[in-house]
């Protein structure tokens, strides 16, 4: 019973609140999540179980797809609708949609974000939703995050619907409201719904309550996206023993014996080796 489970998460559940119902129906307190979903959104939130667990940080840096609906014209500290109206402005109707796209246009490709005030990092070890709830505002470091993609699905009043393709790390809250700050009204995130994680789609997820053991998913197929390689013999003892060892030019192989057995993750150093960063057992 190792690997991950595909979760569709409610609005108003915590990614915390999953956790504990899986802790629960599968009764054992080796849970973890990947990619944390704020209490407002819903879709795909990834699991990982018992040994699953070791497996978690290669999974959260896969790419991610999100269906987002910004209402442009009313600000939030919060940057959604949970938030405190803290500006308001008149929107001309309807919206441009040529605006609209050419605002789109110029957040594609390698961007910087401010993570929220009203977000689970961790500053001087405090979440720091928690700061803000306190009306604490921190200095925060831009991060560098990836936007494959932005269309637009629909325009209905002062609100549009966008499907987003993005690299770990992105803040859609922050995107959200970054454009609608373009576009010189101001606005805040409705809905957001994760859409998509690495090759797991929210359509195969189900609802926490219908999963069972048949759902869990292996850690080969979970680490399936890596190079991967099988060993035998003498180099599975070293795999287990984290030995380094010479595995061609990927920069990270996900390593197996023949039994689909997980050994460990290696990573390719400057001297043409691989080291290992993980032992899976």
């Amino acid at each position: 019973m190792d690997g991950i489970l595909l979760v569709n998460k409610r609005i108003g559940w915590t990614s915390r609140d999953v956790v504990n119902k899986i802790i629960r129906i599968f009764r054992t307190k080796k849970v973890g999540h990947t990619g944390t979903l704020d209490p407002f959104a819903s879709g795909l939130l990834i699991i990982t179980i018992n040994k699953g667990t070791k497996i978690s940080s290669y999974l959260e840096g896969l790419d991610k797809s999100y269906i987002a609906e910004v209402c442009l014209g009313k600000s939030t500290d919060t940057l959604d609708l949970t938030g405190n109206v803290i500006d308001e402005r008149e929107v001309n109707l309807p919206i441009d949609k040529d605006a609209l796209n050419n605002a789109l246009l110029s957040f594609i490709g390698d961007i910087k974000q401010v993570p929220p005030m009203y977000s689970a990092i961790k500053i001087d070890g405090e979440e720091l939703y928690k700061k803000a709830r306190r009306g604490e505002v921190v200095e925060r470091k831009e991060r560098d995050v990836h936007i494959s993609s932005i269309d637009i699905l629909s325009i209905v009043d002062n609100t549009f619907t966008m499907k987003v393709d993005c690299s770990k790390g992105t803040y859609i809250r922050s995107l959200g409201t970054d454009i609608a700050d373009k576009l010189g009204y101001g606005g805040h995130l409705t809905k957001l719904t994760r859409t998509r994680v690495g090759k797991y789609l929210l359509e195969n997820a189900k609802d926490v309550e219908e999963l069972n053991e048949e759902d869990i998913i292996s850690i080969n197929d979970a680490l399936s996206y890596m190079d991967t390689r099988v060993v035998y013999g003498e180099w599975e003892k070293r795999a287990r023993n984290g030995v380094p060892l010479y595995l061609g030019e990927s920069k990270l192989v996900y390593v197996k014996n023949e039994k689909n057995e997980p050994l460990a993750i290696y990573e390719l150093r400057e001297d043409g080796k691989h080291y290992s960063l993980r032992g899976i057992f």
